[in-house]
């Protein structure tokens, strides 16, 4: 009898609770299975859509670092002209510094020709006027000499 309520059982099992079991968890894990997929590609919808925005925002850092790039290059292209045009300038101010510096140099020298003209005029003018008082004192030495005369006669 045993044997027989043994397999009883296990015909209630079989036809009964087993089938009743594997409906309740098929609609529960189907369910469950409905609701992952759900999420999974509602997940995967949201990952899509992010990845187009960073695609998008990635082509669009890459148009501006390209326009960076461009003005980078003339800036440098100015730069450089920049530079040249420094290096011209510094080129003539150690020109005109030296023509400045040679132009001092003759200038002291004409200045001192100057001064040596300007003291021998003096001397000149010193000479002129010992000459005229020479001339002064011929001429009242020739007065004198006709007023003794004069007197001597």
């Amino acid at each position: 009898m045993s044997e027989e309520l043994v397999n009883a059982l296990a015909r209630l099992h079989q036809q009964v609770v087993l089938p009743d079991i594997q409906r309740v968890v098929g609609t529960a894990v189907d369910e469950m299975g409905r609701q992952l997929r759900d999420e999974m590609h509602t997940l995967h919808d949201s990952v899509l859509a992010k990845l187009e925005t960073l695609e998008t925002e990635y082509h669009s850092i890459k148009a501006g670092l390209g326009r960076i790039e461009e003005r980078l290059d003339r800036v440098e292209q100015q730069l450089d002209r920049v530079e040249q045009r420094l290096d011209t300038l510094e080129a003539d101010h150690r020109d005109l510094v030296a023509t400045v510096r040679k132009l001092d140099e003759r200038l002291s020298r004409v200045e001192k020709r100057l001064d040596e003209l300007v003291g021998a005029q003096r001397d000149y003018a010193s000479r002129a006027e010992v000459h005229e008082l020479r001339t002064r004192l011929d001429g009242l030495q020739t007065r004198l000499d006709s007023i003794e005369q004069r007197l001597k006669a």
